[in-house]
């Protein structure tokens, strides 16, 4: 069996073949290519041990950069391309499951290589130069057979090895679509308290693929299968929320009103966050939406107040597993302000204010939170939603400022009509100004600005 070898990894093939050695590609590239999906990662691998590499590939063009050579890994820089080379390799991880191995031993053998591995769909091999297709450890079956088991044939020597794994194996059957050989799953649910050994980045970085799994291969569509909610109900299968959110054992079962909810917090959350839009910050902000209700519960006596629990809730979740400071900031406000105007009551004018304070772009993500939140109810009750999207389209249409900034009048100008000097009042009557023009955006012209300024 052969793959095409993609056009700008030829020149490797070739530098390599010069060197008298064979390359090839492994994993994601091989695999996706037998898929018909698009490439996945740019891995590859030969018995040239590190230092080798950094001896020979300069002489061809190649640029290696040191990326972790102790492991056997290097970067190589070559006609715009970045490619990861590891060298052949067997490992011995600690007792706890840590994802970084404690002995790495170099080789010559593809096939020991192949077994350190953590499922046969990505133990796959593809020579650069000639396509054909290596597979030790009975991958190409298992394509076939569209299932995911691990490359030994006894689970727990993988899933006990490096522990990070329990979350890959949720996030490759949901990004392709495959079913779990019952045996892995067996080994990923004894091992997954191991996942406490694994540090916060890295389960961040699994953890966000799998909420974002059907964006992945968008070609093969959604389905059961391919999907965020298959994703979180495995998660919550495997019982790992304490190593990701968690104040998701308290939400599990707690039930709701019955009149404006069909789940608990926990499926609901699900729900919503499988019906945002595949974005990061709207799927962990659907997924984190209630996660204040347990403690409002518990200190308030209701649920119903629960919005500003959640924005402290998840901030601290999200800074818990490293998220970088605007993704903690924008989900956490998308969070605090998800119940705003939940009751309907709002005058059009004050929720103008509300959305130009918010601005374009946290007023769209906010309508499309609530969105979810509605279809993640069960029930039919989107005229909110609905309503939000229509104002939000007006205020656009209409010319609405969205900040003082888009006021159509300079500092000097709005100086020399009111007479004021730089300073606070002029900041206080800018102000006024911009929320003029957020309930009357025909006003925001220079001459109706001078001489609501001078009347000031």
């Amino acid at each position: 069996m052969k793959i095409t070898i993609p056009e700008n990894l030829l020149p490797l093939a070739e530098a390599f073949a010069k060197e008298n050695t064979e390359v090839f590609a492994v994993g994601g590239l091989v695999r996706n290519a037998l898929l018909n999906l698009p490439p996945s990662d740019l891995d590859v691998c030969s018995r040239l041990s590190p230092q080798e590499i950094v001896e020979r590939m300069p002489k061809h063009g190649i640029r290696v950069i040191e990326k972790a050579a102790e492991m056997g890994t290097v970067e190589l820089h070559f006609a715009g391309s970045i490619v990861e080379h590891t060298t052949f390799r067997r490992e011995a991880y600690a007792e706890g499951g840590e994802h970084r191995p404690r002995m790495v031993a170099f080789g010559e053998s593809l096939a020991d290589d192949a077994w350190r591995r953590d499922f046969s769909v990505n133990a796959l091999y593809g020579n650069l130069l000639t396509g054909e297709v290596i597979d030790p450890t009975g991958g190409i079956p298992d394509l076939e057979q569209q299932i995911i088991r691990t490359t030994s044939a006894d689970p727990d020597d993988i899933m006990h090895s490096d522990a990070l794994r329990v979350l890959r194996l949720v996030r490759f059957a949901c990004e392709l679509g495959f079913a779990i050989d019952e045996s892995t799953w067996q080994a990923a649910k004894r091992n997954a308290p191991k996942l406490a050994d694994i540090a916060q980045e890295r389960r961040r970085q699994e953890f966000v693929k799998i909420l974002l799994t059907d964006a992945r291969y968008p070609q093969l569509g959604r389905d059961e299968l391919r999907s965020p909610m298959r994703g979180l109900r495995l998660l919550d299968e495997l019982d790992v929320w304490d190593y990701l959110v968690p104040e998701f054992n308290l939400a599990r079962g707690m039930e709701q009103r019955p009149d404006h909810h069909r789940y608990d917090v926990l499926e609901h959350s699900f729900r919503v966050c499988a019906a945002a839009p595949a974005t990061e910050k709207l799927r962990l902000a659907g997924l984190l939406h209630d996660v204040g209700k347990p403690d409002c519960k518990r200190e308030t006596g209701v649920q119903y107040a629960h919005d500003k629990f959640g924005e402290r809730i998840s901030k601290r979740v999200l800074s818990d597993l490293r998220f970088p400071k605007k993704t903690i900031t924008e989900v956490s406000q998308l969070v605090e302000g998800h119940m705003y105007d939940i009751r309907h009551m709002a005058k059009t004018s004050t929720l103008r204010v509300k959305f130009a304070k918010w601005g374009r772009e946290r007023t769209w993500d906010q309508i499309l939170l609530r969105e979810a939140d509605v279809r993640g109810c069960g029930y039919d009750v989107d005229y909110v939603a609905e309503d939000w999207r229509s104002l939000n389209e007006t205020m656009l249409h209409d010319g609405t400022p969205f900040s003082e900034r888009e006021l159509a009048i300079s500092g000097q100008q709005l100086m020399e009509a009111s007479g004021l000097p730089e300073g606070k009042a002029l900041g206080e009557l800018k102000k006024r100004l911009f929320l003029h023009c957020v309930k009357r955006p025909q006003d925001n012209n220079l001459a109706r600005l001078t001489q609501l300024a001078k009347k000031r």
